[in-house]
């Protein structure tokens, strides 16, 4: 029982601090228009939190035959620059929304196809994405989590 304490204050402590990130993770879906956002059903603004963060994950191997990029190929949603080679991931603010993830998905005909950035300035060297289909998979899995843990 001692040792369930640290771990369930550890696990409020996360919810906390993903709930706080939330907004600026999906706030680059609506072009950084915060009344926008304001005027969004706030269940669907958490399942699109969810799904950005479902979406990735960091390892230091790359996953079987999966394809990799570098870091510097991703570029702003709605901009022109790209990422530096030195950038370093933080799964916590990162969003699916603000950068061009998705095109990089869409040039596979299939949604369950898993991509791989090379991020050498990171804890980790890869920054993985899921494919389409385990993001929102994964996120249905935390939404039912998130509920399950209110009632």
């Amino acid at each position: 029982m001692k040792r369930l304490i640290p771990i369930v204050a550890f696990m409020l402590a996360a919810v906390s601090v993903n709930a706080q990130n939330c907004e600026s993770i999906v706030l680059p879906f609506f072009g950084y228009d915060t009344v926008q956002m304001e005027d969004y059903p706030v269940e669907k603004l958490m399942q699109r939190c969810w799904f950005s963060q479902a979406s990735f994950y960091e390892s230091d191997t790359i996953p079987a035959g999966v394809e990799v990029f570098n870091i510097s190929e991703v570029r702003e949603a709605y901009g022109t620059n790209y990422l530096p080679q030195n950038y370093v991931v933080d799964l916590t603010t990162l969003s699916y929304y603000a950068y061009n993830f998705q095109s990089f998905q869409m040039k596979y005909r299939r949604g369950n196809v898993t991509l791989c950035f090379s991020t050498p300035s990171s804890t980790h060297p890869y920054l993985v994405l899921r494919s389409i289909e385990d993001s929102f998979q994964l996120a249905s899995e935390m939404e039912a989590a998130y509920y399950q843990d209110r009632d």
